[in-house]
């Protein structure tokens, strides 16, 4: 019975946690979105895309884990919510990588015709996002080791702090030194990382899946 109730207690802790991180990457979300539009920066709206990204997989997650919390613990039903869960999580990784070569694409046309910055706005919304980011970061740190969409949704938050430390250096080279250039190949940069970081959670997601399946 204890150890019934600890494990409810965990996952309530667990969609709380949850809930607070969708609040928190969505007002940055609206923040970033606002600031690159004005400011004109690539990056700054790469960033944006991809926390676009993170609420769906947000949502996602929580939807899974409703689903999880609402049905028996059977093994037949065990087993379908593991693969209810391979399947969020490879949509996940999926829908992270097409936004990543979206992303990639845009950049390289704007590598090759740069476009002036903003260059204070870009750095006020990208130190905003790296404190956003690492508080999501520090409310998932216990999680994610053993849950493949809280991973998944791991993976979207060390993707989007290093899109804010990316943004920032962005943001000093076009305020300092006028070198708009820099956004561009930023949101390259930025663009390829989300690509890599989503492999092992693909890769992950489909061993299970054929697990679950044969």
């Amino acid at each position: 019975m204890n150890t019934l109730n600890t494990t409810e207690n965990q996952q309530q802790q667990k969609v709380k946690r949850l809930w607070w991180v969708f609040g928190l990457r969505s007002g940055l979300f609206l923040v970033e979105l606002g600031a690159g539009l004005w400011s004109h920066s690539l990056s700054l709206l790469a960033g944006s895309g991809h926390l676009f990204s993170d609420l769906i997989t947000l949502g996602l997650t929580l939807l899974a884990t409703w689903l999880t919390k609402r049905r028996s613990t059977t093994q037949t039903v065990v087993n379908q919510n593991r693969r209810i869960e391979a399947w969020i999580a490879l949509l996940n990784g999926v829908s992270l990588a097409i936004v990543a070569m979206l992303l990639g694409w845009e950049a390289i046309e704007h590598l090759q015709a740069p476009e002036p910055v903003l260059g204070l706005p870009l750095l006020g919304a990208a130190a905003l996002s790296l404190i956003i980011n690492g508080l999501s970061l520090y409310l998932l740190q216990n999680d994610h080791h053993h849950d493949l969409n809280l991973r998944g949704v791991f993976l979207h938050g060390v993707a989007d702090a290093a899109s804010s430390i990316g943004v920032m250096v962005a943001a000093l080279a076009v305020y300092f030194l006028n070198w708009v250039w820099v956004d561009a190949a930023i949101g390259l940069l930025v663009a390829l990382l989300i690509c890599f970081s989503t492999i092992s959670l693909i890769k992950d997601s489909l061993r299970i899946l054929r697990h679950q399946s044969a």
